[in-house]
């Protein structure tokens, strides 16, 4: 069985996801941890209940979802994992971070080295998620899907009552409605839905009342 620990990390409050079983074995998902105060509190979590990090996953490679990602993987020594569309516009995070009036520079900045293709199994010990692509908010945007214990970690394809922008280089709103509804959509009514952004929801109630995208 999985379980779940929540962060809202950095200015944009991104949602990161620290996902383990019962025996301390965890992944990352969307290390977004940016302040000094903020990496101390992840580390600190991991440390004080004696987890035992495995990968660090990213649903995409937009600025708010990985700035943290090199603190943990010099701590822990473990790879960062992504689609690899994504793979090239992790050298453009730390130059376009300015624009956005963040403070990020290319010393924090980790590039995937494995790489995440759909329907890709990740092992948790004997849990498993599986990459599910749903590009749309980016290009190679994934969401990771846990059947047995009936969770989605949507990054921002899916919120609560709301969807990804598309207007950010490389995303399409065509493409993101054909992801909720060939995709995340088909996923049970009753699947928990953990967002990059915002509380948490249920596939069944996002079908039938998100403004943006239904059934």
């Amino acid at each position: 069985m999985l379980s779940v620990k929540t962060f809202i990390f950095n200015q944009i409050q991104v949602n990161t996801y620290v996902v383990y079983n019962e025996n301390k074995e965890c992944v990352i998902i969307d290390a977004g941890n940016q302040e000094p105060f903020e990496d101390a509190q992840m580390l600190n979590y991991l440390e004080q209940n004696k987890l035992k990090p495995l990968m660090l996953l990213n649903t995409h490679s937009h600025i708010d979802h990985v700035m943290g990602n090199k603190v943990i993987a010099d701590k822990y020594h473990i790879e960062l994992a992504s689609s690899p569309i994504e793979k090239p516009l992790y050298d453009k995070v730390w130059a376009y971070a300015a624009a956005f009036g963040i403070n990020f520079t290319q010393d924090r900045c980790l590039v995937p080295t494995k790489d995440l293709n759909d329907g890709d199994i990740i092992k948790v010990g004997d849990d498993e998620l599986k990459v599910l692509f749903t590009p749309g908010h980016s290009p190679g945007h994934v969401c990771f899907y846990d059947a047995k214990d009936g969770m989605v970690f949507t990054g921002d394809t899916l919120f609560y009552r709301g969807i990804g922008r598309c207007d950010l280089p490389g995303g399409d709103y065509s493409t993101i409605e054909k992801s909720l509804r060939e995709v995340v959509y088909k996923l049970p009514d009753d699947t928990i839905a953990y967002c990059g952004h915002g509380p948490q929801t249920r596939i069944g109630s996002e079908k039938r009342n998100n403004p943006f995208v239904t059934e």
